[in-house]
């Protein structure tokens, strides 16, 4: 390797005293080399040797490389300069013969270019819309052989195409036999996405008294448009319209109302609650209900649908998060509407001696003691809509009146989720309902999935 030193004047650093006096004894200086030619690529390396006298003494010496007058570290030289070097070796002021070393040149291979090209250079962010790359080495497109890099993500592709449903700027890299691509990038570019518009009534408030003047006011809305004026309100059980889209009745009992606006009809029905004022600050939805060592809170008053018989119904203060059954059979009851007549009929001595223990859900609800079953699916959505006001909100004010009370006395909040019914659908899945909004629907409802279960508890008020 070639180092620039200056020459010390006359070699002193090497210069040797003879023994027995100042005369200087004149000494054999000979520069060997190991190779006469090397590659000009700076790896290739040639190795010298000096003797004096016969006796190797490489390191006592001074290598001299003539064409600049640099001296020569640990004896070796390389170069990637081609040309002839001439050399000689200094041992005091005594110079060896000249040797020489030709570099030659070394044919340099041409560079490989690869070259990453996009078909877009801009993509819809709606995993649809698909950006296409195309890698060309030496200006031939290839077709195998390459890996593509999105370098936001250190990830590779699979394959040549790109897409994404994330807004924002993607960079990416080909490799191709070791070498790299320039970079291009893809711009993803968000999409709105229409919002789907609900239909919903609402009635407020959704209890009134039976008195005649007592009254719930309806309200239409269509996403965020109100269109009470222009829709249609009828009560479900005779299809009867609700002109003036009030509702009043001397007649205690729960109606339920539906509405249509363009050809669009509310997912699910809204209940009035129309109750004796007798009941007033005694069974109303909200309260806390601790009488004959039952505890819970009154979430609706509803009249049988056969004997007419009005039933106060209570949530218990607990819930929990249970599979509905670990058996998968027929239940010939399953949806049946009133929940006390579900949790005998299926534990019954005439239903095969059926063990509760595999029914989590139900032996939940039937451990609170006499009278506790788990609701239908009817039951819980009326449980649904007394908790929301009727708004099916889970962020509505009632849904906070509610839990405060349940918490205030020592039970556990109701959350945001799925709740079971005793509702069967087949012989692998059951009725969950979505205490969310409306459009949810519960997908996955196979009976060893886990949901939250609260108990029901009803008694007759006439």
């Amino acid at each position: 390797m070639l180092t620039s030193m200056a020459l010390l004047a006359g070699f002193a650093a090497c210069e040797q005293e003879p023994e027995g006096g100042n005369e200087q004894t004149e000494h054999v200086v000979v520069l060997n080399v190991d190779k006469e030619t090397i590659k000009a690529d700076g790896t290739d390396i040639a190795t010298f040797e000096v003797t004096v006298d016969g006796t190797v003494r490489t390191a006592e010496c001074q290598i001299i490389c003539l064409n600049d007058n640099s001296t020569i570290e640990d004896g070796k030289f390389s170069t990637t300069k081609a040309g002839t070097y001439e050399f000689k070796a200094a041992f005091g002021d005594v110079l060896s013969e000249t040797k020489s070393i030709v570099a030659t040149a070394v044919e340099q291979e041409p560079e490989t270019n690869v070259v990453l090209s996009v078909d877009k250079s801009e993509i819809q962010a709606n995993d649809s819309d698909m950006a296409t790359f195309t890698i060309t080495v030496d200006g031939t497109a290839v077709t195998e052989g390459y890996v593509i890099k999105n370098l936001n993500y250190n990830i590779d592709l699979e394959g040549n195409t790109f897409t994404s449903d994330v807004a924002g700027n993607f960079r990416f890299v080909a490799e191709y036999d070791g070498k790299k691509s320039n970079e291009v990038e893809v711009k993803a570019i968000a999409v709105e996405v229409p919002v789907a518009k609900e239909l919903v009534l609402v009635a407020t408030p959704s209890r009134i008294k039976a008195n005649g003047t007592d009254e719930a006011v309806f309200t239409v809305t269509y996403g965020d448009e109100d269109v009470t004026a222009d829709a249609e309100i009828y009560n479900t059980a005779d299809n009867s319209l609700i002109e003036s889209k009030k509702f009043t009745s001397t007649q205690p009992g729960t109606y339920n109302f539906r509405a249509r606006y363009n050809d669009v009809t509310t997912g699910v029905s809204t209940s009035v609650t129309v109750y004796d004022p007798n009941w007033e600050g005694k069974y109303e939805p909200g309260m806390l209900y601790n009488e004959n060592g039952v505890k819970g809170v009154i979430f609706t008053i509803r009249e049988h649908k056969s004997s007419g018989t009005m039933y106060c119904y209570i949530m218990s203060m607990d819930e929990e998060d249970l599979a509905w059954s670990t058996e998968q059979v027929d239940l010939q009851y399953a949806n049946s509407v009133w929940g006390a007549w579900i949790t005998e009929d299926i534990f019954s001595e005439q239903r095969d001696n059926r063990d509760i223990n595999d029914y989590p859900a139900f032996k939940f609800c039937v451990d609170h003691g006499e009278g506790w079953f788990l609701p239908s699916q009817e039951e819980m959505t009326w449980m649904w809509d007394a908790v929301s006001g009727g708004t099916h909100d889970f962020n509505s004010s009632t849904v906070a009146e509610f839990n405060k009370t349940l918490t205030e006395n020592g039970g556990e909040p109701l959350v945001e989720t799925f709740y079971w019914s005793s509702t069967g659908l087949d012989k692998t899945s059951a009725v969950a309902v979505a205490f969310m909004k409306n459009s949810v629907v519960c997908l996955e409802s196979t009976r060893d999935k886990k949901y939250s279960v609260r108990a029901a508890y009803r008694f007759a008020i006439n």
